[in-house]
């Protein structure tokens, strides 16, 4: 569902020597394959293609996710063993799930599906760009508390980390309608979660001319932007955080995870950083269009001010956070203001009636209230928009500049991973 904000001014005590489980010679060895996807959105069912998340990165072949498996291993007395580490051929009981480039994804040492009817495997896959950092598991009880936590991390402008959620004691590829079979024939459900969040701003001008009474006299408006940057040292750029559920008991079970308090990071245990770069209209930075370097006048249709350096859809990358004061938007606009008619402005003999230049960080000094402060514009302070950047969200501002009024129209919007959010203040107001 969409929630639009609209501002104005504009995711082992079995193990053998051949890495696989053998019970009885007459059963067929089946390795062990993966099913996956990443979560579309939280509200409803839907999901998307893994591998779409990998082109993003520009990862587009060796593809792989981590993985980490135990195993629930039937005993002579009955009984089934607690939860032991199966993937003991891989680095710390961990191993890359890798991708054939059709419809395969199995890890990188070959491992086969438990003979005993009784025994199973849980799995805990998870994906982090540059592997960065590898998570700690802790699953020691069966239908006890299983933690999945992310140590100090740094998030850069382009970034994934994603969480998939965790499967329980299950036996074989082929689970029926569990089966996602999106970048996969047939393996373990996996459905990967978003542990980031991500950003983007558009930017329009309305309106563009306006009648004088009832004659053919228009008086029209030119507005180019500069100096497009946010604040640096004031969006954080590293942290930590844990996710936690009870451990299922029941046969092919997938379990969310339950997300961190407000779904933002923690603090890390280290020193706080921040972004201090990237974060303007130079090239290869944020704003790295032409619309943001004052190179092409605003239209009245919305265009991306974010460039393509980072994210697809020209979104970058954040750490997941509360959005304190200081982190604010700058900008200046330049207003060509022309009059006369249609023809004569098309034909370029209008008359040039003023040009001026608007800098959004002497709003407060004009008198105007939140969300103007001496560094620009609040992001937090934007009337109907949101004061955090949570986990497996899309944030979108778009800005709408209002010559007439002297508004610039924020218009932000808040989305799950895939569906948008929009917010108006006015700025300045009339």
């Amino acid at each position: 569902m969409k929630k639009l904000f609209i501002i104005a001014a504009a995711a082992l005590v079995a193990s053998v020597a051949c890495s696989k489980v053998e019970t009885a010679e007459t059963t067929p060895d089946v390795e062990i394959g993966f099913q996956v996807a990443s979560y579309l959105n939280q509200t409803k069912a839907g999901e998307t293609s893994f591998v779409s998340e990998l082109d993003e990165l520009g990862i587009t072949s060796g593809q792989y996710f981590k993985s980490a498996a135990y195993i629930h291993a039937a005993q002579s007395d009955g009984t089934v063993a607690a939860p032991a580490a199966f993937f003991v051929a891989g680095d710390s009981n961990v191993e890359s799930i890798n991708f054939d480039g059709t419809k395969t994804w199995k890890p990188a040492h070959p491992y086969y599906w438990p003979k005993s009817p009784k025994s199973s495997i849980s799995f805990f896959s998870w994906y982090d760009f540059g592997d960065q950092v590898t998570p700690s598991i802790t699953y020691t009880t069966d239908g006890g508390e299983a933690t999945l936590a992310w140590g100090d991390r740094t998030v850069a402008l382009k970034d994934n980390v994603m969480f998939a959620d965790a499967a329980y004691h299950y036996k074989q590829n082929n689970n029926g309608a569990q089966n996602y079979k999106i970048d996969a024939n047939d393996g373990v459900p996996t459905l990967f979660r978003h542990a980031l969040a991500k950003v983007r701003f558009t930017v329009k001008q309305n309106p563009m001319k306006v009648q004088d009474g009832t004659t053919d006299k228009y008086t029209f408006w030119e507005v180019k932007l500069t100096d497009v940057a946010l604040a640096s040292g004031t969006i954080k750029n590293n942290g930590k955080f844990s996710l936690t559920q009870t451990s299922s008991t029941n046969a092919a079970t997938q379990v969310a995870w339950t997300k961190p308090a407000n779904e933002i990071w923690a603090a890390p245990a280290g020193t706080q950083t921040y972004l201090t770069a990237n974060l303007g209209n130079a090239t290869g930075d944020i704003f790295d269009t032409d619309v943001a370097k004052g190179n092409v006048k605003l239209t009245n249709e919305a265009v991306k001010l974010t460039g393509t350096n980072f994210m697809a859809d020209t979104y970058f990358a954040v750490m997941p956070q509360a959005v304190a004061d200081d982190v604010t938007l700058t900008f200046k606009y330049e207003i060509k203001t022309y009059y006369g008619t249609q023809a004569q402005y098309d034909g370029g003999t209008a008359a040039l009636i003023s040009t001026e230049t608007v800098n959004v960080n002497e709003l407060k000094d004009a008198g105007y209230g939140d969300p103007y402060v001496a560094t620009g514009i609040q992001l937090n302070k934007i009337t109907g928009a949101w004061n955090k950047w949570q986990m497996n969200h899309r944030y979108v501002y778009n800005l709408i500049i209002n010559p007439q009024t002297s508004q610039i129209l924020y218009d932000p919007a808040v989305e799950t991973w895939e569906t948008e959010s929009t917010v108006d203040q006015t700025v300045p107001a009339a």
